[in-house]
């Protein structure tokens, strides 16, 4: 084998086994909603088959003949190998989870896989490269071609090709690429037609099966990762966007997810036995704050709050700031909701609500963040020390943060301890340097008079007065209402979030309802 070729071969290969590894994250991301420790495991678990391949290769070019051809003929069948179970990966685990399989204990799925991935560039390097006095120098070659590959499969795979091919179709991609590759090797080390055409013809069947069978097992494979053993019983999703930066469903229901965590409802009744989505969390800002002119919203979810507060008439500007724009495209599909984001008060901006914080010099009366789920990756870099300070120096005189603590008791804490004035509603927090008063009277006279969509909130002949919504217990018989030095007295023994310690994602003693 000419030795460009060789690189050329190290190259793709490298290609396709960093693009697998982009969409095996995304695949076990979203199987545990996100959890911090997701990639660390995925990471572990591709790097020990990788090396576990390498070994069992070495082993075989050990005690194997020194005929090149040959041994190219056969590692080319290794790689088609890689390919196939490659592809067979988001299928498999997706069916383990499927019959009730925990995420973690579907690593070995993912490090059998890349066994086979990791067995083909040894192979490559032992039998292509004649052992003579410039075998170091070729050597050092391929592996230049294999890095170049490896690097252009994370930028161009997980920055490009996400944005624009679901994973099912970039499986098949990847799968037709690898076998291909593979019977490109074995052509290049025939000696008979025989071969070649035994050769032609494993591609062709290759490509069939995958184009064939891509369908059948990759069409309720987010269904399964969600919902496990119940994903029958919820059927297929209404809509699934994929983007590069990340992955939103939307079920039959209504119910918003954002890489497999549930992200809230398209609902805006403020109403107890219509409010799924416990919207009235997002009128209460009118009963805190008596002119919320300027609003900035950090990520948009169902889109439930920015219909609310695009609706107030004291209302003069709204932000959003959305890194993900799938969760646009699924506002824009959702009736109750869409009309907002042609709402002329409303800016849509995609990009990352802190670093948007961080250039900006725009202060603001209210700054809204229904975040996350505290436990969930990155989630502490939303709750931490530094950004509640970020986000305080955003503000205008008179000004509140309001955000979702996810009744994590160490992120109630640490904006408590940020500012001096802090009240907790349920599961959120208001937070100001000046006084913080609920006007009840003000919220349901606001509330009596709120239109969305040329309709009312509240059903004819109802009062918010009557309603009694902002109640002193919350849906689960707790306190709704708790003032600062009360959450500060309760959560003595609780860390303070920073950026350092992430103490959201990594401390086990945090509550979650």
């Amino acid at each position: 084998m000419r030795l460009l070729v060789a690189v050329l071969v190290a190259a793709l290969g490298g290609y396709i086994a960093l693009s697998h590894e982009v969409l095996w994250v995304r695949v076990y991301s979203f199987a545990t909603e996100g959890a911090p420790e997701a990639f660390g495991s995925l990471l572990a678990a591709y790097l020990a088959g990788l090396a576990g391949g390498s070994l069992l290769a070495g082993r075989y070019c050990r005690s194997a003949a020194a005929e090149r051809s040959g041994q190219l003929y056969r590692a080319g069948w290794v790689i088609v190998a890689g390919a196939l179970a490659a592809f067979l990966v988001a299928p498999a685990v997706a069916h383990l989870v499927g019959r009730g399989v925990d995420p973690a204990s579907t690593l070995p799925v993912f490090a059998l896989a890349s066994t086979c991935l990791g067995a083909g560039f040894p192979l490559l390097c032992h039998f292509a490269i004649p052992a003579d006095e410039l075998a170091g120098a070729r050597l050092s070659y391929v592996y230049v071609g294999n890095i170049a590959g490896s690097t252009l499969g994370s930028l161009v795979t997980g920055l490009v090709l996400l944005d624009v091919l679901p994973l099912r179709e970039l499986n098949v991609a990847l799968a037709i690429a690898g076998a291909a590759l593979g019977v490109m090797l074995m052509l290049s080390a025939s000696r008979t037609a025989r071969s070649r055409v035994l050769g032609g013809a494993l591609l062709a069947a290759a490509i069939g099966s995958f184009v064939g069978s891509a369908r059948a097992l990759y069409g309720d494979l987010y269904e399964k990762l969600l919902y496990a053993e119940e994903y029958r019983e919820h059927g297929r999703f209404a809509d699934v966007i994929e983007r590069r930066e990340g992955v939103v469903t939307v079920s039959r229901s209504g119910t918003v997810y954002g890489g497999g965590s549930y992200e809230g409802i398209a609902s805006v009744s403020p109403l107890p036995d219509k409010d799924e989505n416990r919207v009235l969390r997002a009128y209460l800002v009118s009963a805190f704050h008596p002119e919320p002119r300027e609003i900035l919203m950090i990520g948009l979810g169902s889109g439930s709050w920015l219909q609310v507060l695009a609706n107030d008439p004291d209302v003069e500007h709204l932000t959003v700031v959305e890194i993900n724009p799938g969760f646009i495209e699924a506002a824009r599909r959702a009736p109750v909701v869409a009309s907002a984001l042609d709402n002329p008060k409303v800016e849509l901006l995609i990009d990352d609500g802190r670093r948007y914080l961080g250039r900006t010099s725009r202060r603001f009366d209210v700054i809204v963040e229904n975040t996350i789920v505290y436990w969930r990756s990155y989630a502490s870099m939303l709750l931490s020390r530094e950004m509640m300070e970020l986000s305080r120096r955003r503000l205008k005189p008179g000004g509140a943060l309001y955000y979702n603590t996810t009744m994590s008791t160490a992120a109630q804490k640490t904006g408590a301890t940020v500012f001096p004035y802090a009240v907790r509603y349920q599961n959120m927090l208001i937070a100001s340097d000046d006084p913080i008063t609920i006007d009840h009277a003000r919220f349901e006279r606001k509330l009596d008079a709120w239109h969305i969509d040329g309709r009312p909130v509240l059903p004819a002949g109802s009062r918010a007065a009557q309603l009694d919504l902002l109640k002193e217990q919350d849906w689960r018989g707790g306190p709704t209402w708790e003032g600062r030095e009360s959450i500060l007295q309760r959560t003595q023994g609780d860390p303070i979030i920073t950026d350092d310690n992430m103490a959201t994602e990594w401390w086990a003693f945090d509550t979650y309802p």
